[in-house]
C-alpha cells in the first residue's frame, strides 16, 4: 500500500471492501477500472487494456468507459451475472483539502437493477432466502418497482430451480453457512447470481411494510432482503409497496416446464422470434400494463368471483367501442408510473421523470369520466387523482429540461423568484457593465475611461495615465494595479456586482438542485396515492388491450361447470393468425364419463397443436380473458401438467427419456381430480415395449387413482384398445385423406381411434428416397404380421394413488437436521405439518 499514489490508495482501499464486485471509480469524465478488475471488464465489454503509473515499478492494468455511457455498460455486466460497485466524489473539488473523498455510492447487481433495466417490460427479481430443514421461506422483491412477495416452497433443490426460473429472479441472497447442496443446485442454473448477508434486523422505518409477516422465518427472509438492498443501494428504499403472501393455491398452478412448453411468455428455442402468448395478446400501451399481463398469464386465477370481475370489465369494454377508443388515446399519453415513482422515491428521477410523472396524472381525470354510470368500474370512482401534485409540477420545468439535475436550467421562469434573478444577473450582466462605463464616464467626465476584466482582479475600472488626475476621492475608486499608460481601479460597487455576475450560474445550480430536492420531497408525500393510481392504469391498460382483441378476433365469454369441460370449434389462438392457410377449428368434449381422451394420428396431423390448443383456451379463460372458441364451458383447473416436445436437458445432464420421466412424475404426483394433464407421445424416449408399458400403466393410474382430465397422444397405437376395459377413456384421432401411397392431412379432429400411424407415408411428404419407402414397406408388412395386442389387465382396479401430502411430509421430516433446530423453529415446524394434513383432509 505505501508504494502506491494516494489515488491509488484510495482506490484499493475502497476495493478491499467490495472484492465480489468490479468497481467503477470516477475520474473526470470517465470510470477507471484498475488490476483483475480491468482485465475482467476489457475482456467482457471489448475495451482497450492500458496502463497506469502508481507509483510501483510495474503499471497497473486499467481500462475505463465514459461516465455520460456507463449504463450501458452495467447493464452488460450485471446481465453476464457481475456487480458492480459505482464510487464517486463525496465532496466538491473546489473545497476538498488534498485529495478528494471518495466512496461507493450504489452497488449495481443483477437483482437490484432499476434504471439499468434492460426491457422496460421485464421484471427481474431478487429473493432472500431462510432454510428452516423442513421448508424454505422467500422474500422476493422486484426493485423497479417495489413490488414484494413472501413464498412458502418445499425444501427441495428441484423446486427451488423451479421456483428461481419461474419468478425470473436473478440473485438469491442467503446467510452464511446456507445448505452447500442447494447452493449448487442454484450454481447449475448460471442464470441466478448468489450473494450473502447475515443481517435479519427490520429497521423501523420498515415495520408498517410487513405487518403480514407473523411468523419469525418469514420476518428474517424480509430482513435480510431488506438488509441486502440498504447494503447495496446506500439508502432508503422508500418505494418498497407492503409485502404480500403468495399461496400456491390461490393461482393455477404450473410448474417452469409447463410454461416452457406452452411459450407462455418465452419461445421453447430461445433464438427464435416465435410469437409466444404474451407477445400475441400484449396490445397494452404501457410498460407497466405489459408486466401485469405477464402476470395474468404466469398465474391464472382459480377463484371464479375474481374471473367474473375481470369478465365483466373486459365484455363492457368490448361493447362500448368509443369508450375503449378513448381510453387507448388517453393510455398513449401514459408513462410507466410505477417505475417513475420507484425513481422519485430512490433520488434517481430527473426533471423528464417530473413532467412524465405530471403528464400521466394529467390524464387520469379524463380516463375515469370515461366510466361514469359504469357499474363494472364502480372501484375506481373515489379514487385520489393527486390533483394537487398536478398542480405543483404542472408548468415547473421547461419545455426540454437536461437530463443531468446537476447541470441546471430545467425549472421554467416563475417557478422560483430568486432562481429568476439569478438568472437575471446572468443574463444582464455585460448589459449592466455596458451602462455603468457608461454612467462612470458621464459622472466622472473621463472620455477615456472603460470597465475591463481579467482573471487574476476580476472586473476593474482603467483610466489612461494622462486622465488619472482627474480620478476624484468621492468617486470610491480605489487602485488596484499601475500600468505604464494606465491606472486600474476598482468599486465597492463594481466588486458588489462582479460578485453577483460571476456567481449567479453556481448559485443558480445549486438552487435549482435545492428546489429540485424539495420538490422530490413532496412528490414522495404522494407516493402511496401514485401506487394506487399506477396499479389502475395498469388494469385499465390490460382490460383495454384484451378487449381490442376479443372483440377484433371475435372471442367468447367462457362459462364455468362443475365438471364438464366442452370447447365447440376452439382454434389455437396464435396459429390462427399467423398461418398461412385457413385454420381448421376443433371441438373438445370431457366429463366424468370421458375424462381421458388417447388422440392418435400421423406426425404433423396437428395432435400437440390440439393439446396446446385446449390448454392455451383453459389458461386464457382463467386469466378472466375471452377465449377463440365458438362457445366454451369448462370446469375451473386447480394445476396444469405438460410433456410436450422432446429435447435433452443438457443443463443438468439429462436424456429425453429422463426429462420425460420426471415430468410425468411430478404430474403423476401433484395431479388431482381437478387437474389437466397434457401427455405427447409418452414412453417414446426408449424401446417400444417398454414406452408402450410405461405409457399403458400412466393411462391405467390416471384413470383409476387422479381422475385428472388428460390429453395423451400416442403412436402406440395398441393403447387405444383401453376404451374397453376403462370407462374413461376415449378415442380421438386426427383425420387424413389418403389416395394410393399419397396423404392429405385435414388437421380435423373425430371421434375414434385411427387405422394405423401413416408414418411411411408422410416420410413420402419430406421426399426420402424411393428405396428407402419401398423398403419400409416390406418390414412394415412383416411386422404387423406379428403385431402385439395390448395387455387388459383386470389389476388396475387394485392401483391406489400414492399418499402424496403424507409422503410430503415424510420426505420433509427425513430432512431435518435436529440439531440445527431450535425449540422455537421445532413448534413452528409441528403447527406448519399439522396444518398441510389438515389441508388434506
Amino acid at each position: 500500500m505505501e508504494k502506491y499514489t494516494p489515488m491509488m490508495q484510495q482506490y484499493l482501499e475502497v476495493k478491499k471492501n467490495y472484492q465480489d464486485a468490479l468497481v467503477f471509480y470516477r475520474l473526470g469524465d470517465f470510470y477507471e477500472m484498475f488490476f483483475d478488475d480491468a482485465k475482467i471488464a476489457s475482456s467482457e465489454l471489448d475495451l482497450v487494456l492500458t496502463g497506469r503509473n502508481a507509483g510501483v515499478k510495474e503499471r497497473v492494468p486499467m481500462c475505463g468507459v465514459p461516465f455520460h455511457a456507463v449504463t450501458g455498460y452495467i447493464q452488460r455486466l450485471v446481465q453476464k451475472g457481475y456487480k458492480v460497485a459505482i464510487v464517486e466524489q463525496m465532496e466538491d473539488p473546489a473545497l476538498a483539502k488534498g485529495l478528494v473523498r471518495r466512496d461507493v455510492i450504489k452497488v449495481v447487481t443483477p437483482g437490484t437493477v432499476i434504471d439499468e433495466l434492460f426491457d422496460e417490460r421485464s421484471s427481474i427479481y431478487l429473493a432472500a432466502v431462510v432454510d428452516i430443514q423442513y421448508a424454505l421461506v422467500l422474500s422476493v422483491c422486484e426493485m423497479s418497482t417495489g413490488e414484494t412477495k413472501l413464498l412458502r416452497i418445499p425444501r427441495n433443490a428441484l423446486r427451488l430451480q423451479q421456483t428461481l426460473l419461474k419468478n425470473n429472479i436473478r440473485e438469491m441472497v442467503v446467510k452464511e453457512g446456507f445448505d452447500e447442496k442447494l447452493i449448487r443446485a442454484v450454481r447449475d442454473l448460471s442464470a441466478v447470481a448468489i450473494s450473502y448477508c447475515s443481517e435479519d434486523q427490520i429497521a423501523e422505518e420498515y415495520l408498517p411494510l410487513c405487518e403480514a409477516l407473523r411468523e419469525l422465518p418469514e420476518r428474517e427472509a424480509y430482513g435480510i432482503m431488506l438488509n441486502y438492498l440498504t447494503e447495496t443501494q446506500k439508502r432508503m428504499m422508500r418505494h418498497l409497496q407492503p409485502v404480500e403472501i403468495e399461496n400456491e393455491n390461490d393461482v393455477l398452478y404450473m410448474d417452469f416446464s409447463t410454461q416452457q412448453n406452452l411459450e407462455l411468455v418465452t419461445p421453447l428455442r430461445t433464438q427464435s422470434k416465435s410469437e409466444t402468448l404474451w407477445s400475441f395478446l400484449d396490445h397494452c400501451q404501457s410498460a407497466m400494463g405489459s408486466r401485469l399481463l405477464k402476470k395474468w398469464i404466469e398465474r391464472p386465477l382459480v377463484d371464479r368471483k375474481k374471473i367474473a370481475f375481470r369478465q365483466d370489465r373486459i365484455e363492457y369494454l368490448m361493447q362500448n367501442f368509443m369508450v375503449r377508443e378513448d381510453l387507448k388515446d388517453l393510455l398513449g399519453g401514459i408513462y410507466d408510473l410505477e417505475r417513475l415513482i420507484a425513481r422519485v422515491a430512490y433520488g434517481s428521477a430527473n426533471a423528464i421523470d417530473c413532467q412524465r410523472l405530471q403528464k400521466t396524472i394529467a390524464q387520469i381525470p379524463q380516463m375515469l369520466a370515461l366510466f361514469e354510470g359504469a357499474p363494472v368500474f364502480q372501484e375506481y370512482a373515489g379514487i385520489d387523482c393527486c390533483r394537487e401534485l398536478n398542480d405543483l409540477l404542472e408548468g415547473a420545468f421547461v419545455e426540454t429540461p437536461p437530463v443531468s439535475v446537476k447541470e441546471g436550467g430545467m425549472f421554467a421562469e416563475g417557478f422560483s423568484a430568486q432562481l429568476d434573478e439569478y438568472r437575471s444577473i446572468q443574463k444582464d450582466g455585460k448589459n449592466w457593465i455596458l451602462q455603468q462605463e457608461n454612467k462612470e464616464k458621464e459622472r466622472t467626465g473621463i472620455k477615456t475611461l472603460k470597465i475591463g476584466y481579467n482573471r487574476v482582479f476580476g472586473y476593474y475600472i482603467e483610466v489612461s495615465k494622462g486622465a488619472a488626475a482627474q480620478v476624484k476621492e468621492e468617486y470610491g475608486y480605489v487602485r488596484k494595479q499601475t500600468l505604464t499608460n494606465a491606472e486600474r481601479y476598482i468599486t465597492q460597487e463594481l466588486k458588489e456586482r462582479e460578485d453577483a455576475i460571476l456567481h449567479a450560474q453556481e448559485r443558480a445550480v445549486r438552487l435549482e438542485s435545492e428546489l429540485f430536492a424539495n420538490l422530490l420531497e413532496q412528490i414522495r408525500s404522494y407516493l402511496p396515492k401514485l401506487q394506487k393510481l399506477s396499479m389502475m392504469l395498469a388494469h385499465l391498460d390490460v382490460f383495454r388491450s384484451l378487449a381490442a382483441l376479443c372483440s377484433d378476433y371475435g372471442y367468447v365469454r367462457p362459462q364455468f361447470t362443475e365438471d364438464e369441460l366442452e370447447i365447440v370449434e376452439g382454434r389455437h389462438p396464435i396459429l390462427e393468425r399467423v398461418s398461412g392457410h385457413q385454420y381448421v377449428a376443433n371441438s373438445l368434449h370431457m366429463d366424468k364419463n370421458s375424462q381421458i381422451l388417447i388422440i392418435t394420428g400421423p406426425n404433423m396431423g396437428g395432435k400437440s397443436t390440439y393439446m396446446r390448443q385446449a390448454a392455451l383456451i383453459i389458461l386464457m379463460a382463467q386469466m378472466g380473458c375471452f377465449v377463440p372458441a365458438k362457445s366454451c364451458r369448462m370446469p375451473v383447473f386447480d394445476k396444469i401438467f405438460t410433456r410436450i416436445g422432446a429435447s435433452d436437458d443438457i443443463l443438468s445432464g439429462q436424456s429425453t427419456f429422463m426429462v420425460e420421466m420426471t415430468e410425468a412424475n411430478n404430474a403423476l404426483s401433484l395431479a388431482t381430480d381437478r387437474s389437466l394433464i397434457l401427455f405427447d407421445e409418452i414412453g417414446r424416449g426408449t424401446s417400444t415395449y417398454d414406452g408402450m408399458a410405461l405409457a399403458q400403466a400412466m393411462i391405467e393410474y390416471i384413470a383409476v387413482c387422479i381422475h385428472a382430465k388428460t390429453l395423451f397422444s400416442t403412436h402406440y397405437h395398441e393403447l387405444t384398445a383401453l376404451d374397453e376395459s376403462l370407462p374413461a377413456v376415449s378415442n380421438v384421432h386426427v383425420e387424413v385423406h389418403e389416395e394410393n401411397d399419397d396423404i392429405t392431412l385435414l388437421y380435423r379432429v373425430k371421434k375414434g381411434k385411427a387405422d394405423r400411424s401413416y408414418g411411411i407415408n408422410v416420410a413420402r411428404l419430406a421426399h426420402l428416397p424411393e428405396a428407402v419407402l419401398d423398403r419400409a414397406k416390406e418390414l412394415l408388412r412383416e411386422l404387423e404380421s406379428k403385431k402385439r395386442v395390448v395387455q387388459q389387465s383386470l389389476g388396475i382396479v387394485e392401483m391406489v394413488k400414492a399418499p402424496v401430502k403424507e409422503q410430503a411430509i415424510l420426505d420433509q421430516l427425513e430432512q431435518v437436521d435436529v440439531n440445527q433446530l431450535t425449540p422455537m423453529m421445532a413448534l413452528q415446524m409441528i403447527m406448519d405439518l399439522q396444518q398441510q394434513l389438515k389441508e388434506k383432509k
